[in-house]
């Protein structure tokens, strides 16, 4: 085969810029190796994940490394939503740490914060923030200047997605082979707990939901009630606290959990090592028993209720979460219950009565310049199939009280009557108050 002179001088470049090219490789290979870096992947090393109920997640994980002679450089990788403040590494001696962009905690749109000022406080979700902090908050735009803050308290975060961010640590240890620890705190998954209730039987079920999770691999999960208070100096934004707990919440477990205690923190560690692909959503089950549920009509204007109490017999609280309500396999309704502690009990709504009408109508009402009278009378009607016992309940809005048929329980303002009514029966209440200036 001939080659003209320019083909040739082509091929010989050709040549020269391959074998270039492969020393380049060989020599960057060596150095990555002496330098103690780890691959970037789409998996997140984890091997203990401990989840808050406000979004903020604690991650630890060990790797063994190899140094060498003289200074040495180790790299990995940290998820985008890290929050490099809170970045712990042991097991070697670490002269510094640098990290591939500036990721401080600053506050994300989306994240629901208490903004305390000069003239009071404000929570809401974090808009944006120039000269002005915008919070959307009781339906509308807040618009708070920058010199009256005096403290941003973050409640609860949301994820942030972007490139993986790279952390260089350098070290002057001597060489050997090592454990290196890693710990660091991040923005996001959050867990929340569902509650499943059978009217009919009182047994309780609870689910924890993991939404939006990393791709970590063969690891141990936590589920910690309540979440770290995270505090802001204004308007710099410069953190001083990540670690002083909220009010301790907890649970009764199943037999996939077991509950400890740390400080004022309730943990549910998973028996078995689990492993989640990033961007999914991953419900695993945590607490099942039976509480005492005690069923009510309850009116206090527009439809009336048909709600239960429910009593925590359980050995542990229950969290702030939705109950979903049924009757065997059928469901009934839903409702949100707060923080009910042992023995104590919230009420939720789990649908209407439409079957029993309660019509207020002002039966007497005297308005002069200074003085106020007004009568009120509530008409119970029952068209249900059954008798029934309603609470009605009606605030005085701080008026003096003149009389009551049938005699009301009142605490503060607030006036309450139990009544019983029969099948097609009706029931009467009449309360008359005062005010005068």
């Amino acid at each position: 085969m001939r080659f003209s002179s320019k083909k040739l001088v082509a091929l010989l470049l050709i040549v020269a810029v391959c074998t270039v090219g492969v020393a380049f490789a060989m020599k960057f290979t060596n150095n990555a190796l002496t330098d103690n870096s780890l691959s970037q992947s789409d998996e997140t090393r984890a091997d203990k994940v401990m989840v808050y109920g406000n979004g903020v997640t604690f991650v630890e994980y060990q790797e063994a490394i190899t140094l060498e002679n003289g200074t040495n450089t180790v790299q990995f990788y940290l998820p985008s939503g890290a929050l490099t403040d809170t970045l712990t590494v042991s097991g070697i001696d670490v002269a510094t740490i640098a990290t591939s962009e500036e990721s401080q905690p600053i506050i994300e749109s989306g994240d629901m914060i208490t903004v305390y000022t000069t003239d009071g406080s404000y929570t809401g979700k974090f808009i944006s923030w120039d000269t002005m902090l915008l919070l959307d908050a009781d339906n509308g735009t807040i618009m708070i200047p920058e010199t009256s803050i005096t403290r941003i308290v973050l409640n609860q975060v949301v994820q942030v997605q972007g490139p993986k961010i790279l952390v260089q640590i350098t070290t002057d240890s001597p060489p050997g082979d090592y454990q290196l620890n890693v710990s660091y705190l991040m923005r996001g998954p959050q867990w929340t707990p569902t509650y499943f209730i059978d009217l009919d039987t009182s047994q309780l079920q609870c689910w924890a939901t993991i939404q939006n999770v990393e791709s970590w691999n063969n690891f141990t999960l936590v589920l910690v009630s309540g979440g770290p208070h995270i505090v802001y100096n204004g308007p710099i934004l410069q953190p001083f606290a990540v670690v002083n707990p909220l009010v301790a919440q907890a649970y009764s477990v199943s037999v996939d959990f077991t509950p400890s205690t740390t400080d004022e923190y309730h943990e549910y560690t998973y028996d078995s090592k689990l492993s989640f692909q990033e961007g999914t959503t991953v419900k695993v089950p945590l607490l099942n028993g039976t509480v005492s549920l005690r069923q009510e009509y309850f009116w206090n204007g527009g439809e009336v209720q048909n709600r239960y109490h429910i009593n925590n017999t359980l050995d542990q609280p229950l969290a702030s979460g939705t109950v979903e309500f049924y009757r065997g396999t059928t469901w009934v309704g839903e409702d949100s219950i707060g923080y009910t502690p042992v023995n104590a009990e919230s009420i939720a709504v789990v649908n209407y009565a439409y079957d029993i009408k309660v019509i207020s109508t002002v039966t007497k009402s005297i308005n002069q310049n200074n003085y106020q009278d007004q009568g009120i009378n509530i008409t119970i009607q029952n068209y249900k199939p059954t008798s029934i016992q309603i609470l009605i309940q009606q605030d005085t809005n701080g008026y003096d009280l003149v009389s009551t048929t049938p005699q009301a329980t009142i605490v503060g303002s607030t006036l309450s009557w139990i009544t019983n009514v029969d099948v097609n029966g009706t029931a009467t209440i009449y309360y008359e108050w005062q005010h005068s200036w």
